[in-house]
């Protein structure tokens, strides 16, 4: 690794943030989801200080990854779900995953609210007296039924799907 790889690893970032600036979207909230992805860019990016110039390696690995990131950020604020899943089977990515990814994308927001509600009983429930441990064993009891509710959820969406013939493909 040379310098130079870690100046046009600068020059990169610089120009992904001002891409960011020319989508008009808000720099707090683009900053938020960075740093919601940190911690795992930073243990990364960590892993390279055991290798030949760790540091230089670690500063263009760190760069690399907050580009890849913001760029990720943007297109993800900047573009529709379908146009990116269209855009994905014109890449000639298997059906099979494109299908998986719009299931996700629509199920996400109902596996969330479940999530508020299940975090919304354990806060009315946990006497915030109780040792640590009994409080893991609460938590362990709701993740648990989180968990078999999400599965249960599963089961009818895919009964109620296949009662209305869907047959595994996307157009169906």
């Amino acid at each position: 690794m040379s310098p130079r790889q870690l100046w046009l690893a600068s020059i990169y970032a610089g120009l992904v943030f001002a891409l960011a600036a020319v989508a008009r979207l808000p720099f707090k909230s683009v900053l938020t989801r960075i740093f919601e992805a940190l911690p795992a860019i930073l243990f990364l990016s960590a892993l390279s200080f055991f290798g030949k110039n760790g540091r230089l390696l670690f500063l263009i690995f760190l760069l690399k990854a907050l580009s890849a990131v913001t760029l990720i950020i943007v297109l993800t604020a900047t573009t529709a779900f379908s146009e990116l899943l269209q855009g994905l089977r014109q890449m000639g990515m298997p059906n099979l995953l494109i299908l998986l990814l719009s299931f996700m994308y629509r199920y996400v927001f109902l596996l969330e609210d479940e999530l508020l509600r299940t975090k919304r009983a354990y806060q009315l429930r946990v006497n915030p007296r109780i040792s640590k441990f009994t409080q893991l064993g609460v938590l362990s009891n709701i993740v648990a039924v989180l968990f078999i509710r999400t599965y249960e959820r599963a089961e009818r969406v895919y009964l109620a799907m296949c009662a209305r013939g869907f047959k595994g493909e996307q157009g169906n």
